[in-house]
């Protein structure tokens, strides 16, 4: 630094730095910025591992209101180069919600309504009855729970636990002004042996509150099928601090009944949760469209079959890809290996670039060499006569 800037004393005599001093000191400032980004990467490794830790830790915490997946994907934290398009030969061909349109399927003394803690959470009740199933290219798996989120505005959940990657489809919740969605006397009859909904009715109206909430035992959701047949969003999301998820958002509004909305409302806000997501979780999500088709086995205009892909196409592009990579990059048994391999690069690609500046910098400059001055001074002197005679 002292070669570079001079002497720290402004008496001292300024003394020019050598040509190798300046070299060293700008391979010692090349150093430093290699040394400055391996940290900087640790850091950010050391950044995930934490936030990953701390997701471990919040998961453990979490009371019977939340569900852990949902969880993870309120905490992701997604950024545009993560989006992708889905490979052309794995898009969803087809995606059913079957048994959704029966309602004597859902009957209220099959779920059971996870209470949750002084903390609050969503309005969750899970069922062992398999009312329904999700088919996603001719695989099903059973629903697992039923949910209203509390935070924000409410929303309509199916949980399916038990798919290869935990799924969830989810519909936003509006107020119809006309034949919406009879929900919330199910929920209150699910819920009967507590005082929820006389909590809630509590802060209604003089006509709400004197209303008798629990006395719905089916629930229809053939108009919530209705609305997933024109159009939903899939995102498969891949993270490295939890399992990968499968999540479905219908597109379409779904339309509650008025004379409940308000009860809703009134719900969501007793067990609106005072634990907050603290972390966020770097994830990669590949998004695409599907449909599903109706009650009738009808989907909506805009949604046409796609073209089927042809057999060379598939031959081509069935082979090992990017998307089998990262799921095998998922696997607890891989994930080691897959660190201690990337950091081994690191730290080659660190050694190569050091020796790529002291191979490929120009060699020091010799001093010049300077020669003194010499002054030589002649003085005058007086000259004598001298007189030669001849005797």
């Amino acid at each position: 630094l002292k070669a570079l800037v001079g002497p720290t004393n402004p008496d001292a005599p300024l003394v020019p730095a050598s040509p190798c001093a300046m070299e060293s000191g700008g391979r010692g400032a090349v150093a430093a910025r290699l040394v400055v980004v391996c940290f900087s990467l640790t850091s950010c490794f050391s950044i995930a591992e934490e936030s990953c830790a701390a997701v471990s830790d919040m998961i453990g915490r979490l009371n019977p209101g939340f569900w852990a997946p949902s969880y993870v994907f309120r905490s992701l934290e997604v950024r545009p180069g993560a989006i992708h398009p889905p490979n052309l030969t794995r898009t969803a061909g087809s995606v059913e919600l079957v048994g959704a349109c029966d309602s004597a399927r859902f009957r209220a003394d099959s779920f059971v309504w996870q209470k949750p803690t002084s903390d609050g959470g969503d309005w969750i009740a899970t069922t062992t009855a398999k009312p329904m199933q999700i088919s996603v290219d001719g695989v099903p798996c059973p629903l697992t729970g039923l949910a209203v989120t509390t935070l924000g505005w409410p929303l309509l959940r199916l949980q399916f636990e038990e798919c290869p990657r935990k799924t969830a489809v989810e519909v936003l919740l509006v107020n119809a002004s006309t034949n919406g969605l009879k929900l919330v006397h199910w929920m209150c009859k699910v819920a009967f042996d507590s005082e929820l909904c006389t909590r809630a009715a509590s802060k209604l109206t003089a006509s709400g509150s004197v209303t008798s909430w629990p006395t719905q035992e089916l629930l229809d959701l053939s108009q919530l099928v209705s609305v997933a047949s024109k159009g939903a969003t899939r995102m498969q999301i891949y993270n490295s601090c939890f399992e990968n998820l499968d999540w479905f958002v219908i597109n379409t509004p779904l339309g509650v009944d008025a004379s409940e909305f308000e009860m809703l409302v009134a719900l969501k806000s007793v067990l609106t949760p005072t634990l907050q997501t603290v972390v966020r979780i770097e994830a990669n999500i590949v998004v695409e469209t599907i449909c599903t088709p109706d009650c009738q086995g009808r989907m909506a205009e805009q949604c046409s079959a796609r073209a089927p892909v042809t057999d060379v196409l598939r031959t081509k592009d069935d082979g090992y890809d990017v998307y089998d990579f990262m799921e095998t990059l998922q696997e607890d048994n891989v994930k080691p290996w897959s660190v201690a391999l990337l950091f081994s690069f690191f730290l080659v690609g660190c050694g190569a670039a050091c020796s790529c500046m002291a191979v490929c910098s120009s060699p020091p400059k010799k001093p010049e060499r300077r020669i003194k001055q010499v002054s030589v001074v002649y003085h005058d002197v007086p000259e004598t006569n001298t007189f030669f005679s001849r005797g």
